[in-house]
């Protein structure tokens, strides 16, 4: 399963098209193209993983600027692995993965969910404009947790 960090359309009177992008370690991979199409895909390898996610938001941050959207128009990543075995009289499953994503001013939450067997797994990035702004608030959540019982392994 291939999940994009971030995933955007553009749309108006001229043009229906996404893009998409998401780090493996120092590569940043760029996917983009007619919503609907595969599109064109790119990879770039950076110094750092580090290095690979602060490119990635600043390509995010320069598509916002030109009027891209959340929204996902590149092509299903969906497999027949995935289909389900059940009768066709019983309801459809629910899906089985999804990106939730809010933007708060400078900050951007990404909330990714998945099923897998009878385990919900959750993924959640929020980036800050700063690395300082998100020490602060790795800081501030571990406080919280740990006061409501929550401890390191």
């Amino acid at each position: 399963m291939s999940e994009w960090q971030v995933s955007l359309i553009f749309q108006d009177s001229k043009s229906n098209k996404f893009w998409r992008a998401r780090c493996l370690g120092n590569s940043l991979e760029v996917n983009f193209g007619r919503i609907g199409a595969q599109g064109q895909s790119q990879a770039k390898r950076y110094d750092s993983p580090e290095d690979a996610a602060r490119e990635l938001e600043k390509q995010a941050r320069e598509k916002y600027k030109k009027g891209y959207v959340d929204g996902d128009g590149g092509p299903s990543e969906t497999s027949a692995s995935t289909a389900s075995t059940a009768p066709a009289s019983a309801t459809p499953a629910a899906p089985q993965q999804c990106t939730l994503v809010l933007a708060l001013g400078e900050r951007r939450l990404e909330l990714r969910l998945s099923v897998e067997g009878n385990a919900l797994h959750t993924h959640g990035v929020e980036h800050y404009p700063d690395a300082s702004a998100a020490e602060a608030a790795l800081a501030q959540v571990r406080a919280a947790l740990e006061a409501e019982g929550y401890r390191p392994q």
